[in-house]
């Protein structure tokens, strides 16, 4: 996956986590907010292993 893509992925993905952790009043682990979470990590960990190759 190119770098772009994945730093527009890694935005959109923290929209959500904002939004969606205001939805639940910050109830930190509530599952859904974990599921987004961990997608975020998963997402920066990639583009970690990008910018080391680069």
């Amino acid at each position: 996956m190119k770098e772009n893509t994945v730093q527009e992925r890694i935005s959109l993905l923290r929209e959500e986590l904002y939004r969606i952790s205001n939805q639940l009043n910050y109830e930190l682990t509530h599952p859904k907010l974990v599921t987004v979470s961990q997608q975020l990590d998963q997402l920066l960990n990639q583009y970690t292993r990008l910018e080391q190759k680069a």
